[in-house]
């Protein structure tokens, strides 16, 4: 239950080695770098250092992120690694012929977005746009929509071209073609059907409609042709670009690692986090590369650096792996301290199935997580294990209950409904178990970190422990009426515990100099506090058996309600009202129950211990490696 032991692996080696070494270890994938520079008692001279090796490549990073952007180039292998020289050549000779190509597409790509743009914008269509003519007069303009005929009978007078538009509001946009010698008719005319200028909000285009849209399917012809060259080039030159990919994931690892390094004139720190069982393989891999390397290891808890800090890696089989899911989304535990994982799955699953115990419901969701097992990402993954996990412990106690989609059979078990005052009971009685269980992680945890007081004294310590433990044998021995030297025996350990807290309380507050009534304030308020808490905590999981109740009590308003529609002779409303009930209560009360099982666990488990670290074991892995790697990293 303890995360996994880490070591501070801090080496010194040549600078001429260090990208290699640094690859290696990358290569290994175990190696969570450090700052080397922040090691507690490093010379403050000694600074970070940056491989130039790794620095020249970001041009070529660049380069290369543009040509996969433009050209959607997808890696179906890893390449063997090239040097920055030959990476370099390649690349400019790739550009070469590309990029002229990728320039004709964004051109073609342009030309067609304004054309479909100009589309949209409903363009009216005019033979002439220009009033540039020496003999003749154009005009475009808008009149109400009914008049057109009177136009028309108006310019007979004299020698016309009209030309009607599209309509728009009411009003018809118009063009009219006439002599220079006749504007002054044409004038007149104009004033008298009320003419008025085109509206400036109206594009006027001596193309057609259809002359645009067989534009743009010429350029969309162009851009498929196009389109097939670039990607039958990057076909051609994939081998390379796949080499190119691969040489830059080397070099972008080895500079992220680098970050972390220091450096004095002649040699290199490298520093980063290890699992105690890689010690052996990673000082192999240094003394190999450079033999003159001075390797040190240091377990993460004589380091120096504050528990926190250190990263944490969890330990859990592939069961309970999912479960960890909802212990980070908590926090993670400071290093060194219990994970608490495991039972938090059984804790999680128990009040899940309990508040949610339905054979048919518990299917839908196992059929739920496995299809986000099917065909999703790993942390979807972790949820459909969760899920699927949940479902089963529905069903189980969907059978302890006797439970079917709501459909009542005999139960293995109880029925809650029939059972009210056995199920509040045993909620109270794993309501004990799950705080006594977090008082006994938060003990272990301070016997780990050796903090005796803590150990003793702290809201979920010993003492604190004993007054909960015994007050409820008190409680438990005085409802069963029980006659018992037991009760004694509790009540002298509970006064005792209370003694000791209280007591230590007015020490401390004497010891400050705050005064022995501050001491006795504070004393009587933290008992107070220490009784009540636990009360309220126990009292809290009765929240398991209240919505055990209410899931059977969605039911019978369900069903009554589908009786009300049958003895109405509306028997397929009546199955219409089972299954959205049966959709409503799946969905709805699902969702509640699951955040009150983590509530659970979150307020009255792990509050009571928890202590969260910063920082998750992370390993920076380089999968591209060759055994000639020296030859690509100079």
């Amino acid at each position: 239950m303890l995360p996994e032991k880490l070591i501070l692996l801090n080496a010194v080696v040549r600078k001429s080695k260090a990208s290699n070494i640094i690859a290696k270890l990358l290569n290994a994938g175990f190696f969570h770098p450090y700052d080397a520079s922040s090691i507690p008692g490093m010379d403050e001279n000694i600074r970070l250092w940056q491989s130039a090796t790794a620095e020249k490549w970001k041009n070529i990073e660049k380069r290369f992120n543009f040509i996969v952007s433009e050209t959607k180039f997808s890696f179906s292998t890893r390449s063997t690694p090239i040097s920055f020289v030959e990476a370099e050549t390649f690349l400019s000779t790739i550009e070469e012929t590309l990029n002229p190509l990728l320039e004709e597409k964004h051109r073609i790509q342009q030309e067609i977005s304004h054309l479909q743009d100009f589309l949209e914008k409903k363009p009216v269509y005019m033979p002439f746009i220009s009033d540039s003519f020496t003999f003749i007069h154009t005009e475009i303009g808008e009149i109400k929509a009914g008049i057109l005929s009177i136009l028309e009978n108006m310019l007979e007078t004299i020698p016309h071209l009209l030309i009607p538009g599209a309509e728009n509001n009411g009003y018809l946009i118009v063009g009219v073609v006439v002599l220079k010698k006749d504007i002054s008719i044409f004038e007149r005319i104009k004033k008298e059907v009320g003419w008025s200028p085109a509206p400036s909000d109206i594009l006027i285009s001596d193309t057609t409609v259809e002359q645009y849209r067989e534009q743009i399917t010429t350029k969309k012809t162009e851009l498929e042709k196009n389109t097939a060259m670039i990607n039958q080039f990057i076909e051609k030159n994939r081998d390379t670009l796949e080499k190119i990919s691969t040489s830059l994931e080397i070099y972008q690892k080895i500079s992220i690692a680098g970050k972390h390094t220091a450096s004095t004139e002649t040699t290199i720190i490298i520093s980063g986090w290890i699992p105690e069982n890689q010690k052996q393989s990673a000082i192999e891999i240094i003394r190999k590369t450079d033999p003159l390397s001075y390797c040190r290891c240091v377990v993460a808890e004589k380091t120096g650096i504050p528990l926190e800090q250190i990263p944490v890696k969890l330990k859990n089989n592939r069961f309970f792996k999912p479960f960890e899911l909802i212990v980070k989304t908590y926090g993670l535990p400071v290093y060194g301290m219990l994970d608490p994982t495991a039972f938090v799955a059984f804790s999680f699953l128990l009040m899940f199935g309990a508040m949610f115990g339905d054979i048919g419901h518990g299917a839908i969701f196992v059929l739920l997580g496995l299809l986000m097992l099917w065909k999703s990402g790993p942390g979807i993954k972790q949820a459909g294990h969760l899920a699927t996990y949940a479902g089963i412990s529905s069903m189980i106690f969907g059978f302890l209950y006797g439970s079917f989609f709501g459909i009542e059979f005999h139960p293995f078990w109880i029925n809650p409904m029939e059972n009210i005052s056995s199920i509040f009971r045993t909620c109270i009685i794993f309501g004990g178990l799950i705080l006594s269980a977090g008082i006994i992680f938060n003990i272990a945890n301070r016997i780990l970190n050796r903090d005796t007081t803590g150990f003793l004294f702290d809201k979920a310590g010993l003492f604190s422990g004993l007054i909960f433990w015994s007050g409820a044998g008190i409680a438990a021995l005085y409802f069963s009426k029980a006659e018992s030297v037991f009760i004694k025996i509790f009540a002298a350990v509970f006064a005792l515990c209370i003694f000791a807290i209280f007591s230590r309380r007015v020490f401390e507050s004497l010891r400050h100099k705050e005064g022995i009534l501050v001491g006795f304030i504070e004393g009587g308020l933290e008992i107070f506090e220490i009784m009540l808490g636990y009360v309220a905590n126990t009292v809290s999981f009765i929240r398991i058996a209240a919505f055990a109740l209410n899931h059977f009590g969605f039911f019978m308003t369900i069903f009554a309600i589908s009786d009300m529609l049958k003895r109405a002779q509306m028997n397929w409303l009546s199955w219409v009202s089972i299954i959205f009930g049966n959709i409503l209560v799946i969905g709805l009360e699902g969702l509640v129950v699951m955040i009150q099982s983590l509530r659970l666990n979150y307020y009255e488990f792990f509050s009571r211990f928890f202590v969260a670290g910063k920082t998750a074991y992370q390993p920076l892995v380089l999968k591209s490696f060759s055994e000639k790697i020296e030859e690509y990293l100079t």
